[in-house]
């Protein structure tokens, strides 16, 4: 499995609802007779990516108070890659710190790598405004709420290594979200 498809499977549809795309639909949630569920959820999401001493990492991270908290962590060397991608136990994220160990597992030897991933962040910037429709199965979903830009700084130490990382997307957010209730009938 490619880092880009472990990222893509665990980051899935949760990272598409926080991130601030251009609205695809011309929708609001009073456009429905189907019942609908309200969920008003906070968290956080985090990419790195880095490379040193002949180790590549890749790091996403994810948190949501209503539908869990995902990681996926991808270490390539010259001889391997090791991944690990997935829902992971709460506190990723703690009050401006990331402090967590995982073990990654390589598909080609077999063997596993433990790697520390750990660093700070602070809000930076001015929140954004996201307003997103998209369709589910269920139904047209709707998001709003705001997106406040994250300044992080995060090291990985794997393999006797540490690696600094450049984080592209970290944000923090608060949104309302607007979902057809899927048991309605």
């Amino acid at each position: 499995m490619t880092c880009r498809t472990l990222v893509a499977a665990v980051l899935g549809a949760a990272t598409a609802a926080v991130l601030a795309l251009p609205a695809v639909a011309n929708a609001s949630p009073d456009d429905t007779r189907t019942p609908l569920t309200v969920t008003r959820e906070k968290g956080h999401v985090l990419a790195c990516t880095g490379t040193g001493y002949g180790v590549d990492v890749v790091v996403d991270l994810y948190d949501n108070d209503v539908f869990g908290t995902h990681a996926a962590v991808s270490v390539r060397t010259p001889d391997g890659e090791y991944v690990r991608g997935g829902e992971t136990g709460a506190g990723l994220f703690d009050r401006g710190r990331i402090r967590r160990e995982f073990v990654l597992d390589s598909e080609t030897s077999g063997t596993a790598q433990t790697v520390v991933v750990s660093g700070a962040y602070v809000r930076s910037g001015s929140p954004k405004r996201v307003h997103e429709v998209y369709d589910e199965p269920f139904g047209q979903v709707v998001t709003k709420g705001w997106n406040y830009p994250l300044r992080a700084g995060v090291t990985v130490r794997t393999m006797g290594q540490q690696v600094e990382l450049t984080c592209g997307d970290a944000f923090a957010y608060r949104l309302t979200t607007w979902r057809p209730d899927s048991t309605a009938e």
